[in-house]
């Protein structure tokens, strides 16, 4: 007895061709795409990046106005000095009054380096020129600063024109470490 087989619909594949075509699409796609993606990235993080300064700025601004005093580090922005520490200028700080202290100044906590994308605000501060009474610039290093994004932090901070030898924005593009600065008077 021999059974009739039912022929199975024939399913169809895809050729050769057809992978290669689409293929060729998804890699065209990825090609246009790819730049602009990685632009907004780059935006994305030099705004955080100038944002956080800005607030870092203020934050420095307001403890020097109620401490009367420079803070040495970022970390004295949120958590107040004891008796015997040094600000800025290298002055010892006496035993604080809690009411001159009203931080903390800044939401998050710092202990060391703050990381904002591929790059990392250091927390010790400086000061151009040291500890004199003249007006002076207080400045917080920024490592790992690629030039794209220093280039959009001049604008931000200092114009159009791109000059990283004077104004809020220094930078050294062979070591990629970027200096914000922020006028101040005295010490």
């Amino acid at each position: 007895m021999l059974t009739r087989r039912r022929a199975l619909p024939r399913r169809r594949a895809f050729t050769l061709v057809e992978i290669a075509v689409a293929m060729l699409i998804v890699a065209l796609l990825t090609a246009v795409l790819y730049p602009s993606a990685m632009n907004q990235i780059r935006r994305g993080q030099s705004s955080a990046l100038a944002n956080e300064l800005e607030n870092m700025r203020t934050a420095i601004l307001n403890y020097q106005k109620n401490v009367q005093h420079w803070p040495a580090s970022l970390s004295q922005l949120t958590t107040a000095p004891g008796a015997g520490s040094t600000d800025l200028c290298g002055v010892t700080l006496p035993g604080l009054n809690q009411g001159l202290w009203r931080g903390p100044y800044l939401t998050q906590v710092v202990s060391g380096a703050v990381p904002i994308g591929d790059a990392s605000i250091q927390n010790l501060l400086g000061r151009n020129p040291p500890a004199s009474a003249a007006p002076g610039v207080l400045q917080i290093l920024v490592n790992s600063v690629d030039t794209l994004n220093a280039a959009d932090l001049e604008r931000q901070f200092d114009g159009t024109t791109i000059n990283y030898a004077s104004g809020t924005i220094l930078y050294n593009n062979i070591t990629d470490i970027l200096t914000f600065q922020i006028a101040i008077r005295g010490c």
